[in-house]
């Protein structure tokens, strides 16, 4: 959900809580803060090979996940979709922050652990925090975008509400001429956001960054919401200078969060140089184009050129080089319908097990296996946010697919100001 986008925050507040304060203020809220963010620290074994002390004078990349745990048959504080994924680099060189959202129904084979049933299904992205947790997502999302990704950040819903009360709230407009509400599909959070402009408590802000039903932008007018979210939570974070205010960030961090960014004496002086590349934000958005089942089930295809643009957008960032081929494991628009608009999907660096795949079935959510032969077919659920969707694994273009624009992706630079 979109709450992942909070966890950005999770990130700044981390690197920038002990920053706002000096001398007495600053070894107390160190002290404290320590303590806290050592609570959420859950680290895996990843392909990146950099140092766990991240090095202040290296760019490096961050899986932002909001977890979605609303649905009532879930019991863990970590179970559930992650609903919300934003790809972060953060590049101290070049003193800039780069967020870009990946479409959660984008179609794609999922990577993970070979012992893991799920390694190599075809499914929507946000299925494969489902199916192996932070673990199998970072590896999926690191096939996508064919990169390495260095840390992770996870957040539930009941910190993102915490996190933006810990700052006093936030100001939002809400645009639409309607109030802005998710208690038809989810009872449990009644908050409502009116049309205007006001200055919203946690829950509300919950509310404004998750609706996306009555959104005519569908999910990427919501991601826009959330990056807003994020964006404006950092900002308060960083006009923060009492040790109190500090405190009550870390309390909504300590339980409601997940991280391998190790937070202690040895990694904070590196922490620390990051603090002016967070100031200056840019965002991006990976697209697809509508894709419907047979029956009504509906996935993003992205299209071979945005998504290598988008690519070589993230490798510029973290220092790497530009790539003139598309390697990923996502269904591209030009294999799926047979339009080749780009040779770079025709060589063997792309990588889309086009063979029949077993469908994976559990108790609760059934996910699509897809096969470039027509003959394959296979059913599909999906359960977020209380709705279902089900069918044959036929994909056919919504109406939308039939003449595909170039997806551009538009950045938008935000200023943060300093703390003070």
């Amino acid at each position: 959900m979109k709450i992942g986008k909070k966890i950005f925050l999770m990130l700044t507040a981390i690197v920038l809580l002990t920053l706002g304060a000096m001398g007495v203020y600053l070894t107390n809220a160190y002290t404290f803060s320590t303590g806290e963010l050592s609570k959420t620290f859950k680290d895996f074994t990843t392909s990146s090979k950099k140092s766990d002390a991240i090095q202040q004078t290296e760019p490096f990349s961050i899986l932002l996940m909001g977890v979605d745990t609303g649905s009532s048959h879930r019991t863990s504080t970590w179970q559930g979709n992650s609903d919300s994924m934003i790809l972060v680099t953060i590049n101290p060189k070049t003193k800039k922050t780069t967020m870009t959202s990946l479409e959660r129904d984008i179609l794609i084979t999922l990577s993970g652990p070979n012992d893991n049933e799920m390694n190599g299904a075809e499914a929507k992205l946000n299925a494969a925090y489902a199916a192996g947790g932070a673990q199998m997502a970072i590896m999926t999302v690191q096939d996508l975008l064919n990169i390495t990704i260095d840390k992770y950040v996870q957040i539930n819903m009941q910190g993102l509400i915490d996190l933006v009360n810990a700052v006093g709230g936030i100001t939002v407009t809400n645009e639409f001429d309607f109030p802005i509400s998710i208690a038809d599909n989810e009872p449990e959070y009644q908050a409502t956001v009116a049309p205007g402009t006001h200055k919203i408590n946690g829950e509300q802000a919950l509310v404004y960054a998750r609706m996306r039903y009555d959104d005519p932008e569908g999910d990427y007018g919501r991601q826009k919401r959330q990056r807003e979210v994020i964006q404006k939570v950092l900002k308060k974070i960083l006009a923060l200078n009492s040790i109190s205010s500090y405190r009550k960030i870390l309390s909504a961090v300590s339980g409601n969060m997940q991280t391998n960014i190790e937070i202690s004496s040895r990694t904070i002086p590196n922490l620390l140089g990051y603090t002016d590349a967070l100031k200056n934000i840019k965002t991006y958005q990976l697209k697809g184009e509508g894709a419907t089942l047979s029956d009504g089930g509906s996935y993003q295809i992205v299209t071979s050129d945005h998504l290598l643009e988008i690519q070589n957008r993230i490798r510029a960032e973290l220092g790497l080089e530009k790539l003139s081929q598309l390697k990923t494991t996502a269904t591209v628009y030009e294999h799926l319908y047979g339009s080749l608009k780009s040779q770079s999907t025709q060589d063997s660096s792309y990588y889309y097990n086009s063979g029949s795949l077993p469908a994976y079935t559990d108790s609760s959510t059934q996910y699509p296996t897809y096969s470039s032969e027509t003959s394959s077919s296979s059913t599909y659920q999906d359960t977020t946010a209380g709705t279902q969707e089900s069918g044959a694994a036929n994909v056919t273009p919504s109406p939308q697919a039939d003449s595909p624009a170039e997806q551009q992706s538009s950045g938008t630079t935000t200023s943060t100001p300093a703390a003070p």
